[in-house]
């Protein structure tokens, strides 16, 4: 028995808090997860985990174990990684985690570019907008698009680029509903929310005299920002959204960007991993990678 292998598999079965997702995020089948499970508690002389047809729950003495397991899987990871930095050569699976839009826009057209450069690295790229526990899911890094400040965490956040984002509507909308001069004529408008947004309802605008930010109110809100961009197509509203997500459309002349004079306001884009003592040279390689082609890549100001 590979005693690291089934350390890992049981850590997997712990943190998923099932057979089934584990041999399913493994590419193994279920027996296999159970014979190794199995073979570990013999290898140790100990239950580990106590498994019933409704429930799994891990033994005092699996707990433990668990703990000093993901240690040494943690150690023996460092290890790996000194070696191929020292060798120069990165490799191995790259497991992301990123916003499901930024990651449909842009994220998906990097990838093939830098795999293209270094085929010995594969993705296993997740898309969701919800947190996630880089640690406990098993994820090497994550992006992600918030204000500046991020909260106190035990996570590595480096910013990797900035992120405009531009109050627009459609032609058409402002030919009925007229253009809006100064932040506080957006009460009057039609304003369509991303809710998942870090300024969602409260949108800021900036120019010499400061800024000033105003709670803003409508009838759609949506947790996808591509929701919006269609109702803003279709006429419907004002929208407050990042320039990857209307590039193309202003460019056709089928969105029109708003507040000519005044700043748009700035997310930021981080890429938060794991605090480890020796970063992964795959994880290094594609943050450099991604920054570079984020300055290339990503629209910072449109002409108004």
């Amino acid at each position: 028995m590979d005693v690291l292998s089934a350390m890992g598999v049981f850590v997997r079965v712990v943190d998923l808090k099932s057979f089934s997702l584990a041999a399913s995020e493994l590419g193994i089948s279920s027996s296999s997860v159970s014979k190794q499970i199995s073979h570990l508690e013999q290898h140790v002389g100990a239950r580990l985990l106590q498994r019933t047809t409704r429930r799994l729950s891990v033994t005092e003495v699996g707990a433990a174990y668990y703990e000093k397991c993901q240690q040494i899987l943690s150690e023996v990871e460092e290890a790996e990684n000194l070696v191929s930095q020292l060798q120069g050569k990165p490799r191995g699976v790259l497991r992301i985690n990123c916003n499901m839009t930024f990651g449909q826009l842009l994220l998906a057209k990097a990838i093939p570019e830098f795999m293209a450069a270094y085929p010995d690295i594969q993705f296993d790229v997740t898309l969701d907008d919800g947190e996630v526990d880089l640690i406990r899911d098993g994820f090497d890094l994550a992006l992600r698009i918030t204000h500046p400040n991020l909260p106190d965490s035990s996570l590595i956040a480096r910013e990797i680029a900035s992120i405009p984002m531009f109050i627009c509507a459609s032609p058409e909308y402002l030919a009925m509903h007229g253009c809006p001069e100064k932040p506080d004529d957006l009460k009057d408008h039609n304003c369509l929310v991303f809710m998942l947004a870090s300024n969602a309802n409260n949108w800021t605008l900036s120019n010499e005299e400061g800024s000033q930010t105003v709670q803003v109110s409508g009838d759609l809100k949506a947790n996808n920002s591509l929701v919006v961009r269609q109702a803003v197509l279709a006429h419907h509203g004002l929208a407050n959204l990042a320039s990857f997500v209307i590039e193309r459309f202003v460019e056709a002349g089928q969105i029109k960007v708003l507040f000519p004079g005044y700043e748009p306001e700035r997310l930021s884009l981080f890429a938060v991993y794991p605090d480890r003592k020796y970063m992964s040279p795959k994880v290094s390689l594609f943050i450099e990678f991604f920054k570079d082609w984020l300055e290339e890549n990503l629209q910072q100001e449109f002409m108004i």
